[in-house]
């Protein structure tokens, strides 16, 4: 039987517990190593990663909490596949509550926290175009979610990365040219000035028309990748 997780574990396992082995497993699905459709079962996924079975159940509920797995009752878990429809809704979310994160984290001017946005933009921007899909997807949700943590709402953090998890799944999967990397980092640049000096609105229409710009760059892209598969059955 082949093995699911093939090159995912690297290092001393801190992985024992379910955040760990989710952590694995997350890695393997935004990575593409795990497909759409692909089976999950425990008592493999225990077995490659040398687990019992709990913290592998503990993890999958997570990943299911966050929209990466479907659980198939009494049966096994799989990959979930991310339609269309999924990507309008998801990134509908994401307009409503990273407005809110931007408003927030502006108006509360949390010194430190927004210090981590900058770490992460100045990441983002060193890893540029040259960086794998996973990587740039990696670097974008590390932003995002700094935002987020910005405003001061653990629960708003959470929520934020359950919805980024499953835009992340999609970007991860193709990668960004020199130009729109330059957007982009641009972009963030221009939200996190607008978080800095205070400027609610500003920094609240400017994430609006980023995520607007990002939802349209996901939707033209699951129709390129439905038209190659339309194309290649004919």
């Amino acid at each position: 039987m082949a093995k699911l997780l093939e090159g995912m574990v690297s290092g001393a396992m801190a992985m024992r517990t379910s955040e760990g082995v989710a952590h694995v497993i997350r890695k393997a699905i935004l990575s593409g190593a795990l497909p759409p459709g692909q089976p999950l079962r425990e008592r493999q996924l225990a077995q490659e990663l040398d687990v019992s079975r709990t913290p592998v159940r503990e993890a999958l509920f997570t990943l299911q909490g966050e929209g990466l797995v479907d659980l198939v009752p009494s049966r096994y878990a799989r990959v979930r596949e991310v339609t269309p429809s999924d990507i309008a809704q998801i990134y509908k979310l994401r307009r409503v509550l990273e407005i809110y994160s931007a408003r927030s984290a502006a108006e509360r001017q949390d010194a430190a926290m927004l210090e981590k946005a900058e770490v992460a933009l100045a990441a983002q921007r060193r890893l540029g175009a040259s960086g794998t899909r996973m990587e740039q997807a990696e670097a974008d949700l590390a932003f995002h979610e700094a935002i987020a943590a910005a405003a001061g709402s653990q629960l708003l953090t959470t929520v934020v990365h359950q919805v980024l998890a499953v835009t992340v799944t999609l970007r991860s999967r193709y990668k960004y040219k020199p130009g729109r990397v330059r957007r982009v980092c641009k972009q963030h640049a221009d939200i996190l000035k607008a978080i800095k000096s205070g400027d609610a609105d500003r920094a609240e229409a400017l994430i609006s028309d980023h995520i607007d710009e990002s939802s349209k760059l996901a939707d033209e892209h699951l129709k390129t990748k439905a038209d190659s598969v339309e194309q290649a059955s004919d």
